[in-house]
């Protein structure tokens, strides 16, 4: 009854698991509620007992931290920041870039309209890709974005010159963030920045698909990776640009 609750909130685990988010029974709670409206599922009540069912279709268990790598106390985020600071002030604000990829329900129609009678709804689509965005510190650089879909060819752009799009479009088979596709994105940075005759500082969380081999052989681009959990407060674009980004188009 409620697959596409059960489907989004499980994308949506996933993502803060590849972030290392702390997640709780109760999060889960919050997140599927805000889904329900999203989807305008408004019988839809977060249970107990539908959370233990969700768990189990998704095999989510409770265990135990070890260690302190995935960890971010709030006591420590001000040290986090100053930390920051002494990496960034070597740099100025229009060479200081930060990414994040946020997931976009392309698709969803809002659950909220303006009429001047009853609105008839129709079935929620499912149908979602990945977007990266990149821009500089003072607001003065937006990079091309990237775009994951699940399909290379589809209907819609199926005799269309990938190249003259206004996006670096990709795909796979869940329209995710990979590896492979994060070191063309860094590759194609670097080579954009050599020839600008620039060298700048990027910002990223910790996610494992944003791992830097040493065969990229970044020239003109620096990577500082944001400690672990402390997305939600030092990631300047999950901050603002994402979160605009979200409203905007969902």
């Amino acid at each position: 009854m409620y697959n596409d609750i059960d489907q989004a909130l499980a994308i949506w685990v996933e993502q803060s698991l590849n972030a290392n988010i702390d997640l709780s029974g109760e999060i889960l709670k919050e997140k599927g509620k805000v889904f329900a409206e999203l989807l305008d599922k408004n019988d839809f009540k977060a249970s107990d007992g539908w959370l233990t069912g969700f768990k189990e279709r998704h095999n989510i268990k409770e265990y135990v931290k070890h260690g302190e790598a995935g960890s971010a106390p709030i006591s420590e985020l001000p040290s986090y920041r100053e930390q920051i600071k002494n990496i960034t002030s070597q740099y100025q604000l229009s060479d200081i870039f930060n990414a994040d990829e946020t997931g976009l329900f392309w698709q969803l129609e809002p659950s909220r309209v303006l009429s001047t009678g009853p609105v008839t709804g129709r079935k929620k689509s499912k149908e979602r890709i990945t977007v990266m965005l990149t821009c500089n510190a003072d607001g003065t650089e937006k990079l091309k974005p990237l775009l994951i879909h699940k399909y290379q060819n589809p209907k819609a752009i199926r005799n269309i010159d990938k190249n003259t799009l206004k996006v670096k479009y990709y795909w796979n088979i869940k329209a995710w963030m990979q590896t492979s596709i994060f070191h063309d994105y860094l590759k194609d940075l670097n080579n954009e920045m050599k020839k600008k005759n620039r060298t700048i500082l990027l910002l990223l969380d910790n996610a494992p698909t944003h791992s830097v081999s040493e065969s990229i052989n970044l020239t003109n681009v620096k990577v500082h990776f944001l400690p672990p959990n402390t997305t939600a407060f030092l990631q300047p674009c999950d901050a603002g640009i994402i979160n605009s980004f979200k409203v905007i188009f969902i």
